[in-house]
């Protein structure tokens, strides 16, 4: 007997030593994630277009970057003539035949393109094939000079163009632009066709949240109204399936409706135990969105939802980052002890 209770206490040293050890991990857990974010600090975490999935250049940036620019035909495979110099005609000089390495095989004689070339020293050529339609696009796109609202309000005409080449340079232009650049450009949207294009099975779901931040942007009452009842109705319906685009959707309610709209994120997502986990981190992304450019909702009100964050583990370490961004130091101690109690998949705490 005495020997079993010696073994006894003995366990009860070991268990209670690995939940010290676990506990004193998670705690230096929690001060990594604390340092990371203090470095966060320093940093703009939310890119141009906080709803759009990642993009290259656009092709207006490519031009920029470019020596040389001109429409030309192929004569075949890998070569192409000059037709129209749109830049860089002092740099080209009697120019007049390319060798295009590029796509070589898809080229075929009479195809129209147009090639952007760098001189370094030798000469590299881009091409992009085009049509009637694709080159009066390209050709008339205003500078990278000109502002971003410029810029967005021609593309604004061509977004989901029935040309992929085309609505894909939209879409990259509209990705890499300034969010304050998005919205001043607000009245060249066609609201009621954006609307349709975010119930659409048609159009890629990665534009999905692209199309629902528009629509929060409409400064129309008319449109407005239309606009939050789509969203509304995009949010209360129920999915259990994984919905792209869905922050960008909760962004734009947040954006048209202010604090109806949080409340709402709050009953059905972050105060629901029952809620997707993919739909609260949805929330979560949205509400970063929010706390980086909004303006509406009170800043102790935003912080009452960011704070139900902290209460699940998925998001708990994003809300840290976020709470740290916002210098608010009010829930760090909430927020160690929510990292020290957390039971982990340590099984040795279990036995």
């Amino acid at each position: 007997m005495l020997t079993q209770r010696r073994k006894d206490a003995k366990g009860g040293e070991d268990k209670e030593s690995a939940r010290s050890s676990f506990s004193s991990s998670r705690l230096c857990a929690f001060a990594r994630a604390l340092c990371f974010c203090l470095l966060a600090l320093r940093t703009n975490l939310l890119f141009a277009c906080p709803f759009c999935t990642a993009v290259g250049p656009s092709f207006a940036e490519r031009r920029a970057e470019s020596d040389v620019v001109v429409v030309a035909e192929a004569r075949g495979p890998q070569s192409f003539t000059l037709h129209q110099v749109l830049k860089g005609r002092e740099v080209l000089g009697e120019l007049n035949e390319m060798k295009v390495a590029d796509d070589a095989a898809t080229w075929q004689a009479g195809d129209l393109a147009i090639l952007l070339g760098t001189k370094s020293p030798e000469w590299s050529w881009d091409a992009v094939p085009v049509d009637e339609t694709s080159l009066a696009y390209y050709a008339r796109m205003p500078d990278v000079a000109k502002p971003w609202d410029d810029r967005l309000r021609y593309a604004a005409k061509f977004l989901e163009h029935a040309d992929s080449h085309i609505a894909d340079d939209v879409y990259r232009q509209f990705g890499r632009a300034p969010f304050d650049a998005v919205a001043a450009a607000a009245e060249a949207y066609d609201f009621e066709q954006v609307r349709r294009w975010l119930v659409d099975p048609q159009v890629a779901d990665e534009r999905k949240g692209f199309y629902g931040l528009l629509l929060g942007l409409a400064k129309d009452e008319t449109e407005r109204r239309a606009n939050v009842a789509l969203l509304r109705d995009r949010i209360t319906t129920a999915s259990s399936e994984f919905r792209a685009g869905f922050d960008g959707i909760l962004g734009g309610l947040l954006w048209a409706e202010g604090v109806p709209a949080l409340d709402l994120i709050d009953a059905r997502l972050l105060r629901n135990p029952q809620a997707p986990e993919g739909d609260v981190r949805h929330a979560q992304t949205a509400l970063r969105f929010y706390q980086q450019y909004g303006h509406d909702i009170p800043a102790a009100r935003l912080k009452q939802s960011l704070a139900l964050l902290l209460d699940r583990p998925g998001t708990a370490a994003g809300a840290i980052q976020d709470f740290t961004r916002r210098q608010d130091w009010e829930f760090v101690e909430r927020a160690a002890k929510l990292f020290a109690d957390s039971p982990g998949d340590d099984p040795t705490l279990d036995r």
